[in-house]
């Protein structure tokens, strides 16, 4: 896989995917608030009234607690991709599928 390109795409497509992360880690806390009961100390709706408003501090407050042990990661990995692109048999297209 050329690494090089992905990071391409990756650039290319940033906006999209970060505002596809911060819906998905919301989505999750809310989740997460609702199935442990976390919700007792302050009213949910009035949270979530503003959503982009929310959105952003919930990916301020994840990237704050997890961007040293990310950066730490990344710092240790090779340049060459740990993917494997291989042809998923069952389908007659060209698609590929991602083996980790």
């Amino acid at each position: 896989m050329n690494v090089q390109k992905v990071k391409k795409l990756i650039e290319k497509n940033n906006d999209i995917l970060l505002n596809s992360m911060s819906i998905a880690l919301s989505e999750d806390l809310i989740n997460l608030i609702v199935v442990n009961g976390d919700d007792k100390d302050f009213e949910l709706l009035e949270l979530v009234k503003d959503k982009q408003k929310f959105r952003a501090l919930v990916v301020t407050e994840f990237l704050k607690l997890n961007s040293n042990s990310v950066l730490d990661d990344l710092k240790l990995m090779d340049d060459d991709s740990p993917f494997q692109m291989i042809k998923n048999k069952n389908q007659k297209n060209t698609q590929k599928r991602l083996d980790f």
